[in-house]
Protein backbone atom coordinates (compact mmCIF):
# COMPACT_ATOMS: atom_id res chain seq x y z
CA UNK A 1 0.00 0.00 0.00
CA UNK A 2 2.53 2.21 -0.56
CA UNK A 3 2.72 4.17 -4.00
CA UNK A 4 5.08 6.33 -3.17
CA UNK A 5 5.94 8.57 -5.84
CA UNK A 6 10.14 8.98 -5.68
CA UNK A 7 10.22 11.20 -8.39
CA UNK A 8 11.84 13.13 -5.51
CA UNK A 9 14.53 14.66 -7.87
CA UNK A 10 12.10 17.19 -9.24
CA UNK A 11 11.36 19.68 -6.83
CA UNK A 12 7.71 20.25 -6.95
CA UNK A 13 6.58 16.93 -8.77
CA UNK A 14 4.39 14.19 -7.07
CA UNK A 15 6.32 12.77 -4.70
CA UNK A 16 5.60 10.00 -2.66
CA UNK A 17 3.01 8.58 -3.63
CA UNK A 18 2.68 5.68 -1.57
CA UNK A 19 1.40 2.45 -2.09
CA UNK A 20 3.15 1.06 0.67
CA UNK A 21 1.00 2.13 3.46
CA UNK A 22 -1.33 -0.96 2.62
CA UNK A 23 -0.51 -1.26 6.01
CA UNK A 24 -2.50 -1.13 5.75
CA UNK A 25 1.09 -0.55 5.08
CA UNK A 26 0.58 -4.00 3.84
CA UNK A 27 -0.56 -7.24 3.80
CA UNK A 28 -3.97 -7.70 4.91
CA UNK A 29 -6.75 -5.96 6.84
CA UNK A 30 -6.48 -7.78 9.09
CA UNK A 31 -3.64 -9.86 9.73
CA UNK A 32 -0.36 -8.26 8.59
CA UNK A 33 -0.55 -4.53 9.37
CA UNK A 34 -1.79 -3.10 6.09
CA UNK A 35 0.21 0.30 5.49
CA UNK A 36 -1.17 2.92 4.15
CA UNK A 37 -5.04 0.97 4.31
CA UNK A 38 -7.31 3.90 2.24
CA UNK A 39 -11.03 2.69 3.52
CA UNK A 40 -11.95 5.31 0.71
CA UNK A 41 -13.60 2.74 -1.89
CA UNK A 42 -13.93 -0.38 0.21
CA UNK A 43 -16.26 -2.73 -0.85
CA UNK A 44 -16.77 -6.09 0.66
CA UNK A 45 -18.39 -9.05 -1.18
CA UNK A 46 -18.69 -12.56 0.00
CA UNK A 47 -19.26 -15.34 -3.10
CA UNK A 48 -21.58 -18.38 -2.34
CA UNK A 49 -21.78 -21.75 -3.57
CA UNK A 50 -24.41 -24.54 -2.42
CA UNK A 51 -23.42 -27.41 -1.40
CA UNK A 52 -20.16 -27.10 0.01
CA UNK A 53 -18.46 -28.96 2.85
CA UNK A 54 -18.00 -26.11 4.57
CA UNK A 55 -19.77 -22.94 6.34
CA UNK A 56 -17.20 -20.13 5.57
CA UNK A 57 -17.90 -16.84 4.76
CA UNK A 58 -15.09 -15.28 1.79
CA UNK A 59 -14.82 -12.03 1.16
CA UNK A 60 -12.89 -9.54 -1.12
CA UNK A 61 -12.23 -6.34 0.28
CA UNK A 62 -11.04 -3.47 -2.04
CA UNK A 63 -8.49 -1.70 0.94
CA UNK A 64 -7.47 0.59 -1.95
CA UNK A 65 -8.26 2.01 -5.39
CA UNK A 66 -5.78 4.97 -6.81
CA UNK A 67 -7.45 4.83 -10.45
CA UNK A 68 -4.77 2.69 -12.50
CA UNK A 69 -4.06 0.15 -9.39
CA UNK A 70 -5.64 -0.82 -6.59
CA UNK A 71 -4.74 -3.49 -3.33
CA UNK A 72 -7.38 -5.82 -2.04
CA UNK A 73 -7.74 -8.06 0.61
CA UNK A 74 -9.56 -11.99 0.46
CA UNK A 75 -10.57 -13.19 3.80
CA UNK A 76 -12.24 -16.61 4.74
CA UNK A 77 -14.01 -16.24 8.13
CA UNK A 78 -15.30 -19.85 9.48
CA UNK A 79 -18.37 -19.51 10.77
CA UNK A 80 -19.21 -23.85 10.91
CA UNK A 81 -18.80 -26.00 13.89
CA UNK A 82 -15.71 -27.55 12.70
CA UNK A 83 -12.04 -26.47 11.45
CA UNK A 84 -11.66 -26.14 8.06
CA UNK A 85 -8.10 -28.37 6.67
CA UNK A 86 -7.27 -26.52 3.34
CA UNK A 87 -8.59 -24.60 1.10
CA UNK A 88 -8.98 -23.53 -2.46
CA UNK A 89 -11.07 -20.25 -4.01
CA UNK A 90 -10.76 -18.88 -7.44
CA UNK A 91 -11.78 -15.36 -8.48
CA UNK A 92 -11.83 -13.74 -12.24
CA UNK A 93 -11.99 -10.35 -13.40
CA UNK A 94 -13.99 -9.22 -16.39
CA UNK A 95 -12.20 -6.01 -16.73
CA UNK A 96 -8.96 -6.49 -17.40
CA UNK A 97 -7.53 -6.18 -13.98
CA UNK A 98 -4.54 -8.09 -13.15
CA UNK A 99 -2.73 -9.62 -10.39
CA UNK A 100 0.75 -8.00 -10.19
CA UNK A 101 1.61 -9.23 -6.48
CA UNK A 102 0.47 -11.11 -3.66
CA UNK A 103 1.22 -11.86 0.00
CA UNK A 104 0.34 -14.34 2.43
CA UNK A 105 -0.92 -17.35 0.49
CA UNK A 106 0.21 -19.24 -3.29
CA UNK A 107 -1.19 -17.57 -5.99
CA UNK A 108 -1.31 -19.31 -9.52
CA UNK A 109 -2.99 -18.44 -12.93
CA UNK A 110 -3.35 -15.59 -14.83
CA UNK A 111 -7.50 -14.98 -14.85
CA UNK A 112 -8.69 -16.90 -13.31
CA UNK A 113 -6.77 -16.41 -10.04
CA UNK A 114 -6.80 -19.55 -7.55
CA UNK A 115 -5.24 -18.99 -4.38
CA UNK A 116 -3.68 -21.51 -1.75
CA UNK A 117 -2.79 -21.31 1.83
CA UNK A 118 0.93 -21.61 3.06
CA UNK A 119 1.53 -23.80 5.54
CA UNK A 120 0.76 -21.68 8.57
CA UNK A 121 -2.62 -20.63 7.57
CA UNK A 122 -3.87 -23.80 6.03
CA UNK A 123 -6.13 -24.64 9.07
CA UNK A 124 -9.06 -22.45 10.00
CA UNK A 125 -10.36 -22.69 13.24
CA UNK A 126 -14.23 -22.32 14.29
CA UNK A 127 -15.09 -18.28 14.66
CA UNK A 128 -11.40 -17.92 13.56
CA UNK A 129 -10.59 -16.18 9.91
CA UNK A 130 -7.27 -16.12 8.02
CA UNK A 131 -6.75 -13.36 5.30
CA UNK A 132 -3.99 -12.71 2.12
CA UNK A 133 -3.73 -9.55 -0.12
CA UNK A 134 -3.09 -8.64 -3.34
CA UNK A 135 -1.85 -5.94 -5.52
CA UNK A 136 -2.82 -5.31 -9.48
CA UNK A 137 -3.52 -3.12 -12.01
CA UNK A 138 -6.95 -2.08 -13.05
CA UNK A 139 -8.99 -2.80 -16.84
CA UNK A 140 -11.42 0.00 -15.78
CA UNK A 141 -11.08 3.39 -13.77
CA UNK A 142 -12.35 1.50 -10.30
CA UNK A 143 -11.00 -1.30 -8.57
CA UNK A 144 -13.36 -4.54 -9.72
CA UNK A 145 -15.00 -6.26 -7.20
CA UNK A 146 -14.99 -10.42 -8.32
CA UNK A 147 -17.02 -13.10 -7.09
CA UNK A 148 -15.28 -15.51 -4.97
CA UNK A 149 -15.51 -19.08 -5.53
CA UNK A 150 -14.46 -22.07 -3.97
CA UNK A 151 -15.81 -25.14 -1.85
CA UNK A 152 -15.08 -23.69 1.49
CA UNK A 153 -17.49 -20.41 0.68
CA UNK A 154 -20.46 -20.89 1.50
CA UNK A 155 -22.31 -17.30 2.60
CA UNK A 156 -22.81 -14.12 0.26
CA UNK A 157 -22.69 -10.32 1.71
CA UNK A 158 -22.45 -7.52 0.13
CA UNK A 159 -21.87 -4.49 1.67
CA UNK A 160 -20.10 -1.13 1.43
CA UNK A 161 -17.84 1.08 3.57
CA UNK A 162 -18.19 4.72 3.68
CA UNK A 163 -15.47 6.84 1.93
CA UNK A 164 -13.95 8.54 4.84
CA UNK A 165 -12.61 7.33 8.20
CA UNK A 166 -12.11 10.57 9.64
CA UNK A 167 -15.39 11.86 11.08
CA UNK A 168 -16.62 13.65 14.35
CA UNK A 169 -19.17 12.91 16.95
CA UNK A 170 -21.56 15.68 17.48
CA UNK A 171 -22.50 13.96 20.91
CA UNK A 172 -19.36 13.27 22.14
CA UNK A 173 -18.09 15.94 25.00
CA UNK A 174 -14.68 13.69 25.77
CA UNK A 175 -12.69 11.00 24.30
CA UNK A 176 -10.54 10.95 27.11
CA UNK A 177 -10.10 7.53 28.55
CA UNK A 178 -9.33 9.04 31.99
CA UNK A 179 -11.72 7.75 34.15
CA UNK A 180 -13.77 10.79 35.75
CA UNK A 181 -17.42 11.03 37.95
CA UNK A 182 -19.84 13.28 37.06
CA UNK A 183 -19.71 15.23 40.60
CA UNK A 184 -16.07 15.57 40.40
CA UNK A 185 -15.18 19.18 39.36
CA UNK A 186 -11.46 18.52 39.26
CA UNK A 187 -9.57 16.09 40.85
CA UNK A 188 -5.66 15.03 40.47
CA UNK A 189 -4.10 11.30 40.29
CA UNK A 190 -0.87 11.36 40.94
CA UNK A 191 0.40 8.30 39.30
CA UNK A 192 4.42 7.78 39.07
CA UNK A 193 6.63 5.14 38.75
CA UNK A 194 10.17 5.18 39.27
CA UNK A 195 12.39 2.61 37.78
CA UNK A 196 16.24 2.26 39.51
CA UNK A 197 18.98 0.69 37.80
CA UNK A 198 19.12 -2.96 37.48
CA UNK A 199 21.14 -5.70 35.86
CA UNK A 200 20.47 -9.13 35.02
CA UNK A 201 22.44 -11.87 34.16
CA UNK A 202 20.89 -15.31 33.27
CA UNK A 203 22.59 -19.04 33.73
CA UNK A 204 21.59 -21.63 31.37
CA UNK A 205 22.32 -25.30 31.48
CA UNK A 206 24.01 -26.97 27.77
CA UNK A 207 24.46 -24.58 24.84
CA UNK A 208 22.61 -21.65 24.13
CA UNK A 209 23.49 -18.28 22.15
CA UNK A 210 24.51 -15.14 23.30
CA UNK A 211 22.50 -12.56 21.07
CA UNK A 212 24.51 -9.46 22.03
CA UNK A 213 23.60 -9.51 25.81
CA UNK A 214 20.83 -12.08 26.08
CA UNK A 215 20.73 -15.66 26.15
CA UNK A 216 18.58 -16.98 23.36
CA UNK A 217 17.68 -20.85 22.58
CA UNK A 218 19.23 -22.56 20.18
CA UNK A 219 17.00 -24.08 17.33
CA UNK A 220 17.13 -27.61 16.95
CA UNK A 221 15.55 -27.89 13.67
CA UNK A 222 16.03 -24.44 11.78
CA UNK A 223 19.57 -24.31 10.15
CA UNK A 224 19.69 -20.66 9.25
CA UNK A 225 17.92 -17.53 10.62
CA UNK A 226 15.84 -17.08 13.71
CA UNK A 227 13.06 -19.63 14.17
CA UNK A 228 10.20 -20.62 16.80
CA UNK A 229 10.39 -24.26 18.07
CA UNK A 230 8.45 -25.57 21.47
CA UNK A 231 6.74 -22.41 22.01
CA UNK A 232 9.67 -20.06 21.65
CA UNK A 233 11.83 -18.06 19.64
CA UNK A 234 15.03 -19.59 18.72
CA UNK A 235 18.18 -18.57 16.56
CA UNK A 236 20.07 -21.36 14.43
CA UNK A 237 23.24 -22.45 15.35
CA UNK A 238 24.72 -21.11 11.93
CA UNK A 239 23.30 -17.77 12.74
CA UNK A 240 24.62 -17.72 16.10
CA UNK A 241 28.14 -18.50 15.58
CA UNK A 242 28.67 -15.97 13.19
CA UNK A 243 28.47 -13.65 15.64
CA UNK A 244 31.51 -11.55 16.93
CA UNK A 245 33.14 -12.34 20.63
CA UNK A 246 32.07 -12.56 22.95
CA UNK A 247 28.62 -13.04 21.61
CA UNK A 248 27.94 -16.45 19.66
CA UNK A 249 27.17 -20.10 20.90
CA UNK A 250 27.57 -19.96 25.15
CA UNK A 251 28.17 -23.34 26.64
CA UNK A 252 26.88 -25.03 29.96
CA UNK A 253 26.90 -22.59 32.73
CA UNK A 254 28.04 -19.78 30.75
CA UNK A 255 26.33 -16.23 31.43
CA UNK A 256 25.18 -13.40 29.78
CA UNK A 257 26.56 -10.13 29.29
CA UNK A 258 25.26 -7.91 32.45
CA UNK A 259 22.58 -5.55 31.02
CA UNK A 260 22.29 -2.83 33.27
CA UNK A 261 19.54 -0.26 32.11
CA UNK A 262 18.74 3.24 33.89
CA UNK A 263 15.34 4.89 33.95
CA UNK A 264 12.80 7.25 35.78
CA UNK A 265 9.88 9.09 34.38
CA UNK A 266 7.06 10.19 36.41
CA UNK A 267 3.29 10.69 35.06
CA UNK A 268 1.01 12.76 36.46
CA UNK A 269 -2.78 12.75 35.52
CA UNK A 270 -5.22 15.82 36.14
CA UNK A 271 -8.50 15.82 35.46
CA UNK A 272 -11.20 18.72 34.87
CA UNK A 273 -14.72 18.39 34.83
CA UNK A 274 -14.88 19.80 31.33
CA UNK A 275 -15.40 18.36 28.04
CA UNK A 276 -11.58 17.60 28.37
CA UNK A 277 -8.60 15.73 30.60
CA UNK A 278 -5.46 17.36 30.94
CA UNK A 279 -1.99 15.34 31.30
CA UNK A 280 0.75 17.08 32.81
CA UNK A 281 4.13 14.97 31.78
CA UNK A 282 7.75 15.41 33.55
CA UNK A 283 10.01 13.42 32.60
CA UNK A 284 13.79 12.64 33.10
CA UNK A 285 15.43 9.40 30.86
CA UNK A 286 18.60 8.21 30.11
CA UNK A 287 19.85 5.35 28.74
CA UNK A 288 22.98 3.25 27.98
CA UNK A 289 22.24 2.31 24.54
CA UNK A 290 22.16 6.09 23.78
CA UNK A 291 24.45 7.78 25.88
CA UNK A 292 25.18 10.64 23.53
CA UNK A 293 21.78 11.22 23.65
CA UNK A 294 19.17 12.54 26.67
CA UNK A 295 16.27 14.24 26.68
CA UNK A 296 13.80 16.06 29.48
CA UNK A 297 10.38 17.31 28.83
CA UNK A 298 7.68 18.92 30.81
CA UNK A 299 4.43 19.43 28.95
CA UNK A 300 0.69 19.24 29.51
CA UNK A 301 -1.22 17.27 27.55
CA UNK A 302 -5.11 17.98 27.16
CA UNK A 303 -6.87 14.96 25.94
CA UNK A 304 -10.46 15.08 24.45
CA UNK A 305 -9.37 14.24 20.38
CA UNK A 306 -12.74 13.55 18.56
CA UNK A 307 -11.30 12.71 15.06
CA UNK A 308 -11.47 8.81 14.55
CA UNK A 309 -8.25 7.60 12.70
CA UNK A 310 -5.60 4.75 13.20
CA UNK A 311 -1.97 4.60 13.34
CA UNK A 312 -0.07 2.22 10.62
CA UNK A 313 4.18 1.77 10.55
CA UNK A 314 6.84 2.29 7.88
CA UNK A 315 10.65 2.81 7.59
CA UNK A 316 12.10 2.87 3.51
CA UNK A 317 14.94 4.91 4.01
CA UNK A 318 13.92 7.22 1.07
CA UNK A 319 14.13 10.69 1.68
CA UNK A 320 11.00 12.31 2.66
CA UNK A 321 8.31 14.46 0.56
CA UNK A 322 8.96 17.26 3.29
CA UNK A 323 12.48 17.11 2.45
CA UNK A 324 12.24 19.00 -0.86
CA UNK A 325 11.97 23.01 -0.31
CA UNK A 326 9.06 22.93 -2.81
CA UNK A 327 6.53 21.23 -0.54
CA UNK A 328 6.65 23.06 2.82
CA UNK A 329 5.71 26.94 3.20
CA UNK A 330 8.44 29.77 2.68
CA UNK A 331 8.84 30.82 6.32
CA UNK A 332 9.85 27.01 6.97
CA UNK A 333 12.49 25.04 6.77
CA UNK A 334 12.42 22.12 5.11
CA UNK A 335 13.36 18.80 6.51
CA UNK A 336 16.91 17.51 6.43
CA UNK A 337 18.20 14.51 4.65
CA UNK A 338 21.01 12.36 5.33
CA UNK A 339 23.74 10.65 3.05
CA UNK A 340 24.17 6.51 3.81
CA UNK A 341 26.29 7.17 6.95
CA UNK A 342 23.27 9.34 8.60
CA UNK A 343 24.97 12.55 8.38
CA UNK A 344 23.02 15.20 6.81
CA UNK A 345 23.11 16.56 3.58
CA UNK A 346 24.40 20.11 2.97
CA UNK A 347 22.20 19.71 -0.23
CA UNK A 348 18.92 19.93 -0.48
CA UNK A 349 18.38 18.89 -4.13
CA UNK A 350 20.32 15.99 -3.53
CA UNK A 351 18.17 12.74 -5.63
CA UNK A 352 16.38 10.06 -3.41
CA UNK A 353 18.01 7.10 -2.82
CA UNK A 354 14.71 5.48 -3.71
CA UNK A 355 14.83 8.13 -7.09
CA UNK A 356 15.37 6.51 -10.35
CA UNK A 357 19.28 5.85 -10.83
CA UNK A 358 19.68 5.55 -6.89
CA UNK A 359 20.46 9.09 -5.01
CA UNK A 360 22.55 10.04 -2.30
CA UNK A 361 19.66 11.14 0.18
CA UNK A 362 18.13 8.75 2.72
CA UNK A 363 15.55 9.40 5.82
CA UNK A 364 17.99 10.72 8.52
CA UNK A 365 17.61 8.32 11.97
CA UNK A 366 16.85 11.04 14.17
CA UNK A 367 12.96 10.44 12.90
CA UNK A 368 12.49 7.98 14.70
CA UNK A 369 10.14 7.40 17.92
CA UNK A 370 11.35 7.83 21.26
CA UNK A 371 9.79 8.07 25.02
CA UNK A 372 8.67 10.82 26.51
CA UNK A 373 7.28 8.56 29.40
CA UNK A 374 5.04 5.70 30.40
CA UNK A 375 1.66 7.21 28.63
CA UNK A 376 3.64 9.57 26.24
CA UNK A 377 5.84 9.70 23.66
CA UNK A 378 6.83 11.69 20.44
CA UNK A 379 7.62 10.81 16.69
CA UNK A 380 7.17 11.46 13.22
CA UNK A 381 4.96 10.25 10.24
CA UNK A 382 3.75 10.05 7.07
CA UNK A 383 -0.16 11.83 6.35
CA UNK A 384 -2.25 12.67 3.51
CA UNK A 385 -1.38 14.79 0.81
CA UNK A 386 -2.04 18.37 0.85
CA UNK A 387 -0.22 21.20 3.12
CA UNK A 388 0.91 19.35 5.99
CA UNK A 389 4.63 19.35 6.19
CA UNK A 390 5.45 20.11 9.66
CA UNK A 391 2.46 19.90 11.69
CA UNK A 392 1.67 18.17 14.53
CA UNK A 393 -1.01 15.79 15.47
CA UNK A 394 -2.31 14.49 18.91
CA UNK A 395 -3.05 10.76 18.71
CA UNK A 396 -4.89 9.28 21.58
CA UNK A 397 -5.16 5.89 21.42
CA UNK A 398 -8.32 3.96 22.01
CA UNK A 399 -7.16 -0.14 22.96
CA UNK A 400 -9.38 -1.22 19.80
CA UNK A 401 -7.34 -1.93 16.44
CA UNK A 402 -8.43 -0.70 12.81
CA UNK A 403 -8.39 -3.65 11.54
CA UNK A 404 -7.59 -6.94 13.76
CA UNK A 405 -10.31 -7.24 16.72
CA UNK A 406 -8.78 -8.40 20.06
CA UNK A 407 -5.14 -7.34 19.27
CA UNK A 408 -3.21 -7.55 22.41
CA UNK A 409 -1.00 -4.89 21.62
CA UNK A 410 -3.87 -2.33 20.95
CA UNK A 411 -5.32 -3.13 23.79
CA UNK A 412 -2.03 -2.99 25.66
CA UNK A 413 -1.90 0.58 24.01
CA UNK A 414 -5.34 1.76 25.19
CA UNK A 415 -4.98 5.26 27.25
CA UNK A 416 -1.59 6.06 25.88
CA UNK A 417 -0.88 9.29 23.92
CA UNK A 418 1.57 9.83 20.82
CA UNK A 419 2.29 13.53 19.34
CA UNK A 420 3.95 12.98 15.85
CA UNK A 421 4.87 15.70 13.33
CA UNK A 422 4.17 14.85 9.56
CA UNK A 423 7.22 14.75 7.19
CA UNK A 424 6.02 12.63 4.83
CA UNK A 425 3.04 12.07 2.57
CA UNK A 426 0.68 9.32 0.76
CA UNK A 427 -1.05 10.12 -2.08
CA UNK A 428 -3.67 7.04 -1.31
CA UNK A 429 -3.50 7.74 2.28
CA UNK A 430 -7.03 8.35 3.45
CA UNK A 431 -7.61 11.08 6.30
CA UNK A 432 -7.17 9.91 9.48
CA UNK A 433 -4.11 7.60 9.01
CA UNK A 434 -0.96 8.21 10.59
CA UNK A 435 1.84 6.05 8.98
CA UNK A 436 4.21 6.43 11.68
CA UNK A 437 8.45 5.83 11.25
CA UNK A 438 9.27 3.31 12.76
CA UNK A 439 12.24 1.12 11.97
CA UNK A 440 11.88 -2.56 11.07
CA UNK A 441 8.47 -1.33 10.20
CA UNK A 442 8.40 -2.67 6.44
CA UNK A 443 9.95 -0.98 3.47
CA UNK A 444 6.53 -1.49 1.47
CA UNK A 445 7.04 -0.94 -2.40
CA UNK A 446 10.55 1.24 -1.78
CA UNK A 447 13.35 -0.46 0.13
CA UNK A 448 16.66 1.71 0.36
CA UNK A 449 17.15 -0.02 3.64
CA UNK A 450 18.91 -2.50 2.23
CA UNK A 451 21.77 -1.00 0.55
CA UNK A 452 21.69 1.53 3.26
CA UNK A 453 22.39 -0.71 6.27
CA UNK A 454 23.89 -4.03 4.45
CA UNK A 455 21.09 -6.34 5.02
CA UNK A 456 18.87 -8.75 3.05
CA UNK A 457 15.19 -8.66 2.25
CA UNK A 458 14.25 -11.73 3.84
CA UNK A 459 15.64 -9.97 7.12
CA UNK A 460 13.90 -6.88 6.80
CA UNK A 461 10.76 -8.87 7.94
CA UNK A 462 7.64 -8.62 5.57
CA UNK A 463 7.24 -5.89 2.96
CA UNK A 464 4.43 -4.86 3.90
CA UNK A 465 4.30 -4.75 7.98
CA UNK A 466 7.96 -5.55 8.66
CA UNK A 467 9.37 -7.61 11.61
CA UNK A 468 5.82 -7.79 13.66
CA UNK A 469 4.57 -8.98 10.27
CA UNK A 470 7.02 -11.34 9.96
CA UNK A 471 6.42 -12.91 13.46
CA UNK A 472 2.40 -13.22 13.21
CA UNK A 473 3.48 -15.18 9.92
CA UNK A 474 5.68 -16.80 12.26
CA UNK A 475 3.62 -17.77 14.95
CA UNK A 476 0.37 -17.56 13.67
CA UNK A 477 -2.52 -15.29 14.79
CA UNK A 478 -3.56 -16.33 18.52
CA UNK A 479 -0.01 -16.19 19.94
CA UNK A 480 0.41 -14.03 23.22
CA UNK A 481 1.58 -10.33 23.11
CA UNK A 482 4.55 -11.52 25.20
CA UNK A 483 5.21 -13.81 22.27
CA UNK A 484 4.85 -11.44 19.68
CA UNK A 485 6.91 -8.93 21.65
CA UNK A 486 10.14 -11.57 22.30
CA UNK A 487 9.90 -12.44 18.08
CA UNK A 488 9.56 -8.56 17.52
CA UNK A 489 12.98 -7.92 19.92
CA UNK A 490 15.08 -10.29 18.58
CA UNK A 491 14.41 -9.20 15.07
CA UNK A 492 15.30 -5.58 16.20
CA UNK A 493 18.38 -6.92 17.97
CA UNK A 494 19.23 -9.05 15.12
CA UNK A 495 19.13 -6.43 12.16
CA UNK A 496 20.14 -3.38 14.20
CA UNK A 497 21.78 -4.55 17.31
CA UNK A 498 24.54 -6.72 15.51
CA UNK A 499 25.50 -4.09 13.13
CA UNK A 500 26.11 -1.56 15.90
CA UNK A 501 22.84 0.48 14.88
CA UNK A 502 22.14 1.41 17.98
CA UNK A 503 20.00 4.40 17.54
CA UNK A 504 17.68 2.19 14.76
CA UNK A 505 17.98 -0.69 17.59
CA UNK A 506 16.73 1.70 20.69
CA UNK A 507 13.66 2.35 18.58
CA UNK A 508 13.02 -0.72 17.18
CA UNK A 509 12.56 -2.15 20.73
CA UNK A 510 10.46 1.26 21.10
CA UNK A 511 7.54 -0.13 19.15
CA UNK A 512 7.96 -3.15 21.05
CA UNK A 513 7.62 -2.23 24.70
CA UNK A 514 6.23 1.63 24.81
CA UNK A 515 3.87 0.83 21.37
CA UNK A 516 2.97 -2.62 22.81
CA UNK A 517 3.64 -4.39 19.85
CA UNK A 518 0.03 -2.65 18.50
CA UNK A 519 -0.72 -3.83 15.22
CA UNK A 520 -2.67 -0.85 13.54
CA UNK A 521 -4.26 0.46 16.25
CA UNK A 522 -7.03 2.74 16.17
CA UNK A 523 -7.28 6.14 17.98
CA UNK A 524 -8.62 9.99 18.53
CA UNK A 525 -6.94 12.39 17.10
CA UNK A 526 -6.03 16.46 16.74
CA UNK A 527 -3.96 18.84 15.14
CA UNK A 528 -1.77 20.77 18.23
CA UNK A 529 0.86 23.04 18.21
CA UNK A 530 4.39 21.01 17.87
CA UNK A 531 6.66 20.43 20.90
CA UNK A 532 9.96 21.79 20.79
CA UNK A 533 11.43 18.53 20.80
CA UNK A 534 10.16 17.72 17.40
CA UNK A 535 11.14 20.77 15.81
CA UNK A 536 14.46 21.07 17.20
CA UNK A 537 14.90 17.39 15.69
CA UNK A 538 13.10 18.03 12.26
CA UNK A 539 13.95 21.63 12.21
CA UNK A 540 10.20 22.44 10.74
CA UNK A 541 8.42 24.89 12.68
CA UNK A 542 4.98 25.90 11.17
CA UNK A 543 4.94 28.10 14.82
CA UNK A 544 4.87 31.75 12.81
CA UNK A 545 1.73 30.74 10.76
CA UNK A 546 -0.38 30.05 13.47
CA UNK A 547 -2.47 27.90 10.97
CA UNK A 548 -3.49 24.97 13.41
CA UNK A 549 -6.53 22.98 11.74
CA UNK A 550 -9.65 22.48 13.91
CA UNK A 551 -11.36 20.14 11.43
CA UNK A 552 -10.86 16.34 10.82
CA UNK A 553 -8.68 15.43 7.80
Amino acid sequence: MKLKSILENVPGALRRLSLKRLSLKRPSLKRLPLKRLALGATVIIAAAQTGTAYAAKCEYIVANDWGNGFTATIRITNNGSSAVSGWNISWNYSDGSRVTSNWNATLSGANPYTATPLNWNSNIAVNSSIEFGIQGTNGAGKAQVPVITGAVCSSVVTSSVPSTVASTSAARTSASTVASSAPRTSSSTPSSVVRSSSSTSISVTGQACNWYGTITPLCANTTSGWGYENGKSCVSRTTCAAQPAPYGVVNSGVSSTAVTSSRSSSSVVTTSRSSSSVITVSSSRSSSSRPAQSSSSASSITLGANCNGYATRYWDCCKAHCSWTANVPSVVNALPACGSNNSRLSDVNAASACGNGGGSAHMCWGMAPFTVSDKLAYGYAATSSGDVCGRCYQLEFTGQSHNSPGDPGSAALAGKVMIVQATNIGYDVSGGQFDILVPGGGVGAFNACSTQWGVSNSELGAQYGGFLAACKQELGYNASLSQYKTCLTNRCNSVFGSRGLAELQQACNWYANWFEAADNPALKYKEVACPAELTSRSGMNRGPLNDIKTSCN
